[in-house]
């Protein structure tokens, strides 16, 4: 006894040893199956669910992409972009953002660059959206007078019911007043979306510049002479622009922005795919991969496909001839013999020498 009360003192931790895992291993299984138990996760929340047009669950079959998932994908975009606080602007927390369709196609188009501009459901403009006309100078009107071309459009404008253009600006204006990069810079700035009128679209558009493609606001050509032209400007500006190139295999299309519902921008996404298949090079057999990206930071997958990209066929776009021209030669199988052929496909030849002489006698 006395040799088992020493040994106790100079070693309890023996003493202890012996006992305690015999006594509270079962008891720390026990406790953790009550732990276990206990701390279950309740099931996430389901996102909320919208009923859908028939257009639009026509084409989620088409293209094999779930409206669900869309949903899901922008919702996330939205909350992760407005929360992380790298991607905040600190100035203007509460500034809505775009937020863009990522299209990686299988091959690079090999056509010359365009613009194909895709219908929308829902426009990405607001009533408070800042829209820029651009018109040609009327005549009979000398072309420093400003103030008196404008009274003629705003006018028209009034007469039509249009009211969501906040400034109209005459070529000659447009031409003289920003030639510079730096305030062609700030005119971009300055507005939402560019508008011109048909007549003087190519020469507009040549004199825009880089900073205009940069900024994805190169003017949208529309009919003034358009007897609805309320409806007109409406449906112009209902359309999203998708620049395509031969430069790589990416590209860009804004779908909406921030402030828009979810089930809005979940349509508009739906009716890009459908003119993908329509506008883009290849059709939408040739999209690889489709991402949900704002300005900057992540992007989330909406679809992808694994298919060979020898499945994919390209056809090169063929210069088209106007409808007036002619084209002259020489005739290479006879002497002094001329050939007109016009765009009709009516062949006629003449003789040079005659038709020198004519020249001369003129």
């Amino acid at each position: 006894m006395l040799k088992s009360a020493l040994l106790a003192k100079l070693n309890p931790e023996k003493k202890i040893k012996r006992k305690e895992p015999l006594k509270s291993a079962p008891l720390k299984k026990a406790i953790a199956k009550k732990i276990k138990t206990k701390t279950k996760l309740p099931p996430a929340p389901s996102p909320e669910e919208y009923e859908f047009g028939e257009e639009i669950t026509e084409w989620a079959e088409k293209f094999r992409i779930e409206p669900t998932n869309v949903q899901k994908s922008v919702e996330g975009l939205i909350k992760f972009t407005s929360e992380n606080p790298k991607l905040k602007n600190n100035l203007f927390s509460d500034e809505q953002f775009p937020i863009y369709i990522q299209i990686n196609s299988f091959k690079v188009p090999r056509n010359h660059s365009r613009i194909a501009r895709i219908p929308l459901k829902h426009s990405v403009f607001t009533p408070d959206s800042e829209i820029c006309l651009i018109v040609a100078d009327v005549k009979g009107i000398p072309n420093k007078s400003h103030e008196q071309h404008l009274e003629h459009y705003e006018k028209l404008l009034r007469q039509k019911g249009v009211n969501n253009v906040k400034k109209i600006m005459t070529f000659h204006e447009f031409r003289t007043d920003y030639e510079t990069f730096e305030l062609k810079n700030r005119l971009v700035e300055l507005y939402d979306a560019f508008l011109v009128d048909g007549k003087i679209s190519g020469k507009t558009v040549k004199k825009c510049g880089k900073i205009f493609y940069k900024k994805r606001k190169i003017p949208t050509a529309v009919k003034l002479r358009a007897t609805k032209l309320k409806d007109h400007i409406d449906q112009t500006l209902r359309k999203t622009p998708l620049y395509l190139h031969s430069k790589g295999d990416s590209f860009m299309v804004q779908i909406g922005h921030s402030d828009m519902k979810v089930e809005e921008l979940v349509e508009n996404a739906y009716y890009v795919v459908n003119g993908l298949d329509k506008e883009f090079p290849g059709g939408f057999g040739n999209v690889r991969s489709l991402n949900l990206r704002a300005h900057r930071g992540l992007s989330i997958p909406i679809y992808t496909t694994l298919k060979s990209p020898n499945d994919v066929q390209l056809t090169k776009n063929v210069k088209k001839v106007k409808k007036n021209e002619t084209v002259s030669d020489e005739l290479s199988t006879k002497l002094n013999t001329g050939v007109v052929v016009t765009s009709k496909g009516e062949v006629t030849t003449f003789k040079l020498n005659q038709k020198k002489n004519k020249n001369k006698g003129v």
